[in-house]
């Protein structure tokens, strides 16, 4: 089963191996295309609240990840969209 939060990677440890590997997840929600589109406009307007003065690189990292995922939201949204209207 496929997780729903874009961000999934997992350490996954094999037994005989001594390396750590990442196993990634494609995301599998998609919101309603309104849902989906006021949470970007939400996200849009905290980033650009970000004073990159005294922002820490964590800060600036998890907006960067926000808009990430908000894009990708919207742009499941509009395909679902699609899907349905075609």
């Amino acid at each position: 089963m496929h997780p729903s939060i874009a961000h999934t990677n997992f350490a996954d440890r094999d037994e005989n191996v001594a390396a750590l590997r990442i196993v990634r997840y494609e995301p599998t929600f998609a919101p309603p295309l309104d849902v989906a589109r006021d949470t970007a406009r939400k996200v849009l307007a905290e980033a650009r609240a970000l004073d990159l003065d005294v922002a820490t690189i964590g800060e600036v990292y998890g907006q960067r990840a926000a808009l990430q995922e908000s894009l990708r939201q919207v742009m499941a949204a509009l395909d679902a969209e699609e899907g349905r209207h075609a």
